[in-house]
């Protein structure tokens, strides 16, 4: 028997025991029964004595205590802003996050939760600071991947992930954002609507802070490696060479998934498509455009591992709204 989800919000709050050595106590205890708080303080105790777990503190009955209120506080909160929490042995947890080199142990969300593990997760992200090219890019191919049938995911970030949110939004699809911080509030608050949206067309919120957590810049990098994980493939919309951005695309590379990065005209610079050229050029990313998104579908669906049907009609190149030719000629671009 596995700590239940209150448990791991608990010893989560002991100082100096972060999310790593969380999860190495709940594998320890999957054979244990722990009904109460006292089992778990003694639980925690053996695994110390016993050297079970490395660089595990030792723990007084008071930090044991103030571990417990800080926990009381958060369910408190998340209840108030109807904040569910989940952890990694629950059914709803999501099924590819558990496979990832460095899974979550907990997650906390808003929204339907459920259709995550019922649909295929691309990621389509890029810099905050994007170009118009980016923005019309971004929303673009969320209206294609939403359309067709995928969980849109991304990080609901100004510039190019909340153009890929809006575009699914749009066509009604499902997308998923993941956030680096408590799901209290949303930041940046010029993406509160946009979220508010996302929720209300059933999609989700999904963050592995509690209620009451700021966005430190360690979160944010944190929160790339979910991105990744949620999808099967990660799709760059714009990138500079030494963007945040390059967090998720090297979790992709590290996990084997198809990696795409959109392609502009060469007469268009900027140093947020950079990144883009260098890994069409050098890692091998999909040269994704207006023109040949079919073929990036046509890709993510003959992968062996999938298992879900997708919305995908015979003419592919219908799905977009409005289409590739139409914005060819409306903004004079040639992605």
């Amino acid at each position: 028997m596995a700590l239940r989800t209150e448990q791991i919000v608990k010893i989560l709050q002991l100082k100096k025991l972060g999310r790593r050595t969380a999860y190495k106590v709940y594998e320890v205890a999957k054979k244990e029964v722990l009904d109460d708080d006292r089992d778990l303080i003694e639980f925690i105790g053996y695994c110390k004595s016993n050297n079970l777990i490395k660089n595990l503190q030792d723990y007084s009955n008071d930090d044991f205590q103030i571990a417990f209120d800080k926990a009381e506080k958060i369910f408190e909160k998340s209840d108030k802003e109807n904040i569910k929490i989940v952890s990694v042995d629950e059914n709803l947890f999501p099924e590819s996050l558990r496979k990832i080199k460095d899974p979550p142990i907990i997650l906390n969300y808003k929204g339907d939760i459920k259709q995550i593990n019922n649909t295929i997760g691309v990621a389509i992200i890029g810099t905050r600071k994007a170009t118009k090219e980016g923005v019309i890019s971004g929303e673009f191919f969320g209206r294609v991947f939403g359309k067709t049938g995928f969980n849109v995911v991304s990080g609901l970030a100004l510039g190019c992930d909340a153009a890929a949110h809006r575009g699914c939004v749009q066509v009604n699809g499902f997308t998923t954002a993941i956030l680096a911080h408590g799901l209290h509030t949303v930041y940046p608050k010029d993406n509160r609507e946009l979220a508010e949206k996302i929720l209300s067309n059933d999609g989700v919120l999904l963050s592995e802070y509690f209620a009451g957590a700021g966005a430190l810049s360690n979160y944010f990098v944190e929160r790339d490696r979910l991105q990744a994980g949620l999808a099967v493939a990660t799709i760059v919309i714009q990138t500079a060479i030494k963007g945040g951005t390059m967090h998720a695309v090297n979790a992709t590379i590290e996990s084997n998934k198809i990696l795409a990065a959109v392609d502009y005209r060469q007469s268009l610079i900027s140093e947020m498509i950079a990144g883009n050229r260098m890994l069409i050029n050098y890692k091998d990313a999909f040269r994704l455009t207006s023109i040949n998104y079919s073929d990036l579908i046509r890709k993510i669906q003959n992968l062996s591992s999938l298992k879900y049907d997708l919305n995908i009609p015979e003419d592919l190149d219908m799905v977009a709204e409005p289409k590739a030719d139409e914005i060819s000629k409306q903004y004079k671009l040639d992605f």
